[in-house]
């Protein structure tokens, strides 16, 4: 990732569409989440893809007339909107088109995209997705700092291994893991609040 700004600062550059640098950075930034909600839609992998890629399209169009105020909600909010009408748009073009909506979705288990979604269920789809991506995003951005018995630590405490367990596997006392614990919790919990203030 490149120098952080304000999430303000960033949609604002992005404005001009010829400015590649802020347009690569945007992608890098909401392009996995955009991804995300799709998925958490039950769209299978290609077209989830090709669904993204025709959102940062539409983004791309649109973003210059957008006017950003945090005071009216997070820009997460209209990504959101943005995706969900994009796949809802998608879905009925094939429906029209007679292709088959079961190899569009990802029907394992009875799930599928459903068109009568609610907007609390999406909206609940979508803070999922984007807790799941802003702790990825944290943990990629502090990881360097820590040695490599605590990242090891952190990868097994986020498959639920509890710590006598992990300290056996590591060779460490388990008092060790709850200092290695308390120290990521600490670093990780700031870059989150961080992420979301500044990407919110």
């Amino acid at each position: 990732m490149t120098d952080w700004l304000t999430n303000a600062t960033l949609l604002q550059r992005v404005k001009n569409t010829h400015d590649d640098s802020s347009w690569d950075e945007f992608n890098e930034y909401y392009r996995p989440y955009i991804y995300m909600i799709t998925k958490g839609l039950n769209i299978r992998h290609h077209d989830a893809l090709e669904i993204t890629q025709m959102i940062i399209i539409k983004i791309w169009k649109h973003l210059p007339e957008f006017n950003y105020d945090p005071d009216k909600g997070y820009f997460r909010g209209w990504l959101r909107t943005v995706t969900v009408n994009t796949v809802r748009n998608y879905i009925a073009k094939k429906a029209y088109s007679h292709e088959s909506i079961e190899g569009l979705e990802e029907v394992e288990e009875g799930k599928g995209f459903n068109n009568k979604v609610t907007d609390a269920e999406i909206e609940a789809i979508a803070d999922r997705e984007w807790e799941h991506y802003i702790c990825d995003l944290a943990w990629n951005n502090v990881k360097a700092d820590f040695n490599d018995n605590v990242q090891e630590v952190y990868a097994q405490l986020s498959t639920g291994t509890k710590c006598e367990t992990i300290a056996e596997n590591i060779g460490i006392k388990c008092n060790t893991v709850y200092i290695y614990r308390k120290r990521i919790q600490e670093k990780l919990y700031k870059e989150i609040r961080r992420l979301n203030r500044e990407l919110g």
